[in-house]
């Protein structure tokens, strides 16, 4: 069970071509066997073709497809058939033009956030003057996404510098910490000139999304609790003075039940409306690398 004779034979060759792409060369070879018995992957190696090797002529043009069919219907004769065209060859970003520009489009997505003042700026409380905790709200978000294309792998330091950050200044005429910027997804593709050139090279396209959230990205929670700031003698103060800490305590003298409105860490007067907090959760970058939606 061997392979016999090899030959290369004119039927079956030739060359294709595509517009944009390289020509693909075809050859092809009859291999006849003493066993219809042959292993088909000894046979497909008769020719000493292996992938990658160079075409006869043509030494950019490397074997990348084989086809192997039986020929004479008794198992005793192949047809062997090797494409060689450019494979996608990794060039340096210096070789890498006409790449594809960056392109901007938009999107929009709804969330439920929570909520603490009206649409006049005013605290949302109940008739006592207490804040309704819990209260949310259904939030509509507009973002704008941006496909970045890049000759290497440049993208992965921006995302790892980018990611869930904020803006540090105005962009895209929104005020700073409006834009909170969130890194997709990274795609490899290749590029065929047009030009007759028979090389192609690789280029990245990496999906960026800056979400917009008027009111800012912001953390603002109710200032409540149920302990406020005390002197060392127990008096409440909005001094630095009181380091200490004490159960707020009701007009029953006992400790209240739900929270209380604070200023400076002390209680405010009973039926005033409570302020909010304001913490800023995400590093603020300037966005000015990415350009301007357009």
């Amino acid at each position: 069970m061997a392979v016999v004779a090899t030959v290369e034979i004119a039927r079956g060759t030739g060359v294709s071509g595509k517009y944009g792409e390289s020509f693909t060369f075809t050859r092809k070879w009859i291999v006849r066997v003493d066993s219809p018995s042959t292993s088909v992957v000894t046979i497909s190696r008769a020719a000493g073709v292996k992938f990658n090797d160079p075409h006869p002529e043509f030494s950019n043009h490397r074997a990348m497809e084989f086809d192997l069919t039986e020929e004479s219907g008794d198992g005793m004769a192949w047809g062997l058939v090797v494409r060689y065209y450019v494979p996608p060859v990794e060039m340096t970003p210096s070789n890498s033009t006409g790449l594809p520009q960056d392109f901007w489009s938009a999107s929009g997505s709804t969330s439920t956030i929570p909520v603490y003042l009206d649409k006049n700026g005013d605290p949302i409380v109940n008739s006592a003057g207490d804040p309704l905790e819990g209260a949310e709200r259904e939030a509509t978000d507009f973002s704008i996404v941006l496909t970045k294309v890049t000759a290497d792998l440049s993208w992965s330091a921006l995302a790892a510098t980018y990611t869930q950050t904020v803006n540090s200044s105005t962009w895209n005429g929104s005020a700073p910490r409006t834009v909170k910027c969130m890194f997709r997804s990274a795609n490899k593709k290749f590029l065929t000139p047009t030009d007759g050139s028979t090389d192609s090279f690789p280029y990245w396209e990496s999906v960026w999304e800056f979400a917009y959230r008027a009111e800012t990205w912001d953390y603002k929670p109710w200032d409540i609790g149920f302990n406020q700031r005390v002197t060392a003698n127990g008096n409440p103060e909005e001094s630095p003075s009181a380091t200490r800490r004490a159960v707020i305590l009701g007009a029953d003298k006992r400790p209240v039940k739900s929270p209380v409105a604070l200023r400076n860490g002390v209680a405010k007067t009973p039926g005033l409306p409570p302020d909010a907090l304001t913490f800023r959760l995400y590093q603020e970058r300037n966005f000015s690398i990415f350009g301007t939606p357009s």
